[in-house]
């Protein structure tokens, strides 16, 4: 991996696979070297809308570690260990790195793929891309992964997901744009690595509604 490529990236996303340890580790090895003397700021997928004003609590010190947790609500609205992730919030805390929420809320998202954009709140559409908008190329590559966790699923249910999914990666892609626009640093994401190899991928997303070329990187 080309640690001065993502040095010079404006948006360095790092893809995880969210229960490897390994991948985490990788993560805060990076964000370890990129914040050394520079303070990019993370958007992470792990927490969502209503947690904002408790990651800037955690950062400016005046949260613990348990504290975070049980404000964000962690394992309701993310549920994965976080002991795979507390290392890389305390670096965050240590050198005051801004987290940002990457994730519309719970509340919101139940209903996407019934009301589609009307379903989120006045201040989760701020931002938004204008509609329509569009999975993106090959599709029936993401029907594996939706079956996976559902079982065999109708073509109506399937469209339904993609419809749901190409809404949340919108609602990310805001929330990008959002952390772009608030600040001059780096921008590093903290996301599933689905987000970034399946249709229009965040980059993409991103990239179309902001006004100049930007310069992005993954890393999976």
């Amino acid at each position: 991996m080309d640690l001065e490529a993502c040095a010079q990236a404006r948006v360095l996303y790092l893809g995880e696979e969210h229960d490897s340890a390994a991948d985490h580790a990788r993560q805060l090895e990076i964000l370890e070297t990129l914040s050394r003397g520079r303070s990019p700021v993370v958007v992470a997928e792990m927490f969502q809308n209503p947690s904002r004003k408790v990651l800037a609590e955690y950062v400016a010190g005046n949260l613990d570690d348990e504290e975070l947790k049980t404000a964000s609500e962690w394992d309701k609205r993310w549920g994965h260990v976080w002991e795979l992730y507390l290392p890389i919030w305390q670096l965050c805390q240590q050198r005051c790195l801004a987290i940002y929420p990457l994730r519309n809320s719970n509340e919101s998202g139940k209903n996407l793929g019934k009301l589609g954009v009307s379903a989120f709140t006045a201040e989760e559409k701020q931002g938004l891309a204008p509609e329509p908008y569009e999975f993106g190329p090959h599709p029936e590559r993401l029907r594996p992964v939706f079956e996976a966790h559902a079982g065999p699923v109708s073509d109506e249910s399937f469209a339904r997901f993609l419809k749901v999914q190409t809404l949340w990666e919108e609602y990310m892609a805001a929330q990008i744009r959002r952390a772009l626009s608030e600040n001059a640093g780096q921008i590093i994401v903290l996301v599933g690595q689905g987000h970034l190899t399946h249709g229009h991928t965040l980059p993409v997303r991103v990239q179309r509604e902001w006004p100049h070329p930007l310069v992005q990187k993954t890393v999976l």
